[in-house]
């Protein structure tokens, strides 16, 4: 029998002496029965060569056409020569968003518009109203920037700007690629970093040990009364969001007799709070930022300071400043581009986390690994705009208890 197990039709020979059949039809038929497996062997060799050569060259137009649409795209951004970024304050966020950048790109400059949240939001509206477009990108908390822009069209569409596959890519980004989006409708503002929203509660613990506070429902002792600083919750920040990473894990009445009943000293100054921490003035603090710490404590001052770790609010995080939206209308629609693929690289996110803002990206180490967040596990965005409506709630309860 031949054939056989490579599913081809069977020959069968039979004993020359018991049915009589001559020898050299016998050998006749085997010859055919070769030369047969031999045919269909090379058939099935070149259809297989064929597949690998139409999926290597499937592989390569892929390849070849993100290239080319990226080398048209630099082309393009470097006659425009320029890209102008509304961003967060601060030197080191400049020389992130800033200098990074020109040193990858040297031919297209970058100027940078840093302030809050509030203030560039005001002025944008201001001018895009007025009919002046000035902006290319906005890089911010989504927040401010849902709340501000996305009402009045403001954003454009950011998926069809993204180019490299490197930045699309599921496994590069920790929960995937997708979960970043703050958007609802998953297209407008992406999230690149953040950092866990479970460290709300701050203790110098020169003045209270670690066992005195596990939780946030230990605030309500009356021994806390008075000892309590807070950033502002009313405003946008890191205070309003631990009060409401708080209401979420223990609800809203604990939130109401926390800020009523313990006569909590309130704050816009993230630098001040942390300085009364660290000189023991207050031994407890809420919305105290996390990166004006380390800078205290890099010249050695507020070593003892250190979050509470409350199981019940570590599913949350918070991505800070680290978002990004693509403005309409914008001046430099290339260099835009090409800006925003190489923030959400691995090359352009090493520079951010510069910053001391983690990233999400899985190939770049945190640059504070306590309060990163782990491949893996999900967790859920309280800068998300699904998440607007329980923050303006959360400030009208400030704003009634705070009095």
């Amino acid at each position: 029998m031949i054939g056989g197990q490579l599913g081809l039709p069977y020959f069968y020979f039979y004993d020359a002496n018991a049915h009589g059949p001559s020898r050299a039809l016998q050998n006749v038929d085997l010859r055919t029965a070769r030369y047969y497996n031999r045919v269909v062997a090379r058939f099935f060799l070149l259809v297989a060569s064929l597949a690998v050569a139409l999926v290597s060259t499937a592989e390569v137009r892929a390849q070849s056409g993100w290239q080319k649409e990226w080398e048209a795209t630099l082309a393009a951004a470097e006659k425009e020569g320029q890209i102008d970024i509304a961003g967060p304050p601060g030197d080191s966020f400049r020389k992130a968003i800033v200098d990074g950048f020109t040193k990858a790109y040297p031919k297209i400059k970058a100027e940078l518009f840093g302030g809050s949240g509030g203030n560039k939001v005001a002025r944008i509206l201001r001018e895009r109203q007025a009919g002046v477009f000035g902006w290319d990108l906005y890089i911010s908390g989504p927040t401010s920037a849902l709340a501000g822009f996305k009402p009045v069209g403001a954003f454009e569409p950011l998926k069809p700007a993204l180019i490299l596959p490197e930045v699309k890519n599921d496994n590069n980004w920790i929960g995937g690629f997708n979960s970043g989006w703050a958007d609802i409708e998953k297209k407008l503002f992406y999230v690149f970093g953040g950092t866990l929203a479970g460290d709300n509660i701050y203790l110098n613990r020169d003045l209270v040990s670690a066992d005195q506070i596990k939780s946030a429902r230990d605030l309500l002792e009356p021994r806390w009364r008075g000892k309590i600083v807070i950033q502002d919750p009313r405003i946008e920040g890191k205070g309003l969001t631990d009060i409401l990473v708080m209401s979420l894990a223990y609800g809203e009445d604990f939130v109401r007799r926390l800020l009523s009943e313990q006569k909590l000293t309130v704050t816009h100054d993230r630098r001040q709070l942390v300085e009364w921490m660290v000189r023991g003035q207050y031994p407890i603090a809420i919305g105290l930022n996390e990166y004006v710490l380390v800078l205290f404590q890099g010249k050695g001052a507020g070593q003892n300071i250190g979050a509470v770790v409350d199981p019940k609010t570590d599913v949350y995080w918070a991505s800070g400043s680290s978002g990004i939206g693509l403005f309409n209308r914008a001046p430099h629609p290339n260099a835009a581009k090409i800006y925003i693929n190489w923030l959400l690289s691995r090359n352009g996110q090493i520079e951010w986390v510069k910053t001391l803002t983690n990233s999400r990206r899985v190939d770049v180490p945190p640059s504070e690994p306590k309060s990163a967040m782990k491949p893996g596990r999900v967790y859920h965005n309280v800068q998300a705009e699904d998440m607007i409506p329980q923050r303006r709630r959360i400030q009208q309860l400030a704003e009634e208890q705070l009095r």
